[in-house]
């Protein structure tokens, strides 16, 4: 009788075996597919819809004031100083005599004279002297006009244009403007920069030559969008970008570039002319994932 109840037991304890193992199965096959849709489907997002509006940047640059025209004057041949018919800060007329030479054996005194219009920065002589080959009468500048020198990188220089708009703040905090005159086709071996001068109107003289100056130079329109700085994110490598939806509402991460910073917000260049840009959530999603989305036509306060 021990041996049949044993029997019974062991059938019926594998009997509930076979039946745990169906079920288990069963449950796993219901619950998988769901596991898989939370994966893809849970995350919710705010979305914004934003449509690009075409922008000049400013390329921004440290520079300085630079004459248009500054020269010293030098002598062709050597000889004594006989007449000196001006003195520092004089304006002279493109041709005027500076320094009149008296060389021995010559009935003929050499002249050296102004070579374009401007005023007396340094007059070096006096009636007397002696000046050689070569030595400098005096320096002469034409403050008008005025040229504003920036060194701009290789990876912007394509933005700028001649004839741009261009403002720039002086040390001592005067702003002026004028437009780009010069862009350099070669740029500085060591630096990797391109000389820009901007020419503007000095006629009054009250721009001095050698000026330290924050200039601000127009760029070429582009579309841009503006986004708040808090949703800025990096790539995995490293690149800067934002996260965005596609019409498919799946995760997408695009790489921007900063066109101006305000106080309304980033400008950014880099995304097509209509972008559904993630502003809340974007710390949660990750590349490629399907998210819920909320819709908004203008930045959350």
């Amino acid at each position: 009788m021990k041996i049949k109840q044993t029997y019974k037991t062991a059938v019926i304890t594998a009997t509930f075996l076979a039946i745990w193992m169906i079920s288990g199965n069963m449950v796993k096959e219901d619950v998988s597919p769901k596991s898989e849709s939370n994966l893809d489907t849970l995350a919710s997002v705010t979305v914004l819809k934003s449509k690009a509006v075409q922008r000049e940047p400013f390329i921004k640059a440290s520079g300085f004031t630079e004459a248009d025209k500054f020269v010293q004057v030098r002598a062709e041949v050597g000889g004594r100083v006989i007449s000196l018919p001006v003195k520092q800060g004089d304006f002279v007329q493109k041709g005027d005599l500076l320094c009149q030479l008296y060389i021995a054996g010559r009935e003929a005194y050499p002249k050296i004279v102004a070579p374009f219009s401007g005023y007396l920065e340094t007059v070096n002589v006096d009636s007397g002297d002696y000046l050689n080959l070569g030595g400098i009468c005096a320096s002469l500048i034409d403050p008008d006009p005025m040229l504003l020198i920036a060194d701009i990188a290789e990876k912007e220089i394509a933005q700028v244009q001649l004839g741009s708009n261009t403002t720039a703040k002086l040390i001592s905090g005067r702003e002026i403007s004028g437009k780009v005159s010069f862009i350099a086709t070669s740029a500085d071996k060591n630096t990797r920069t391109f000389r820009v001068e901007i020419s503007v109107a000095n006629l009054d003289r009250s721009i001095r030559d050698g000026v330290s100056a924050e200039i601000f130079i127009q760029g070429k329109t582009v579309p841009a969008h503006k986004i708040s700085p808090a949703i800025l994110s990096l790539s995995d490598q490293g690149k800067l970008g934002i996260r965005v939806v596609n019409n498919k509402n799946e995760v997408e991460f695009q790489a921007i570039k900063i066109l101006e910073d305000t106080t309304e917000g980033l400008w950014i260049s880099g995304l097509p002319l209509e972008a559904r840009i993630i502003t809340l959530g974007q710390e949660y999603v990750f590349q490629g994932q399907t998210v819920k989305v909320k819709e908004i036509s203008i930045p959350d306060a």
